[in-house]
């Protein structure tokens, strides 16, 4: 498996050595040059006031720091009064069955055919 690597082996460990001190010089600058108190992105640090003038706004309104109130609880709605005994409707007559013959003079697959047809000229319901 020495032979997978194209590189010498002594230039690989300058290699090595290089990017680690690469590594440690990036951890000591940032150390170095971090601040000694952590301040919030765009927060500016108590040395330096903020110099923005403020706009006056008279449109604005300013934020209440006050919860709003809860909404208000929904009234029980009373239930409606039960019948004592509704009377049902009469059954529906049901309507013979369709039997298989066709009575003469009538084209029972053309009757189908045109009923398709009709029902794609109209424009579907929106």
């Amino acid at each position: 498996n020495a032979r997978m690597w194209s590189m010498p082996r002594n230039l690989r460990k300058i290699a090595v050595i290089a990017i680690a001190l690469m590594a440690l010089a990036g951890f000591v600058s940032g150390i170095l040059g971090a601040r000694d108190v952590a301040y919030l992105p765009g927060e500016a640090t108590s040395a330096t006031p903020p110099e923005t003038p403020a706009v006056a706004a008279p449109e604005v309104t300013p934020l209440t720091t006050d919860p709003p109130p809860p909404p208000p609880e929904p009234e029980p709605e009373p239930e409606p009064a039960k019948p004592e005994e509704a009377p049902k409707p009469p059954p529906e007559p049901q309507s013979p069955a369709p039997t298989a013959r066709t009575p003469a003079g009538q084209d029972a697959v053309g009757d189908l055919i045109q009923g398709a047809d009709a029902a794609t000229t109209q424009p579907p319901p929106y």
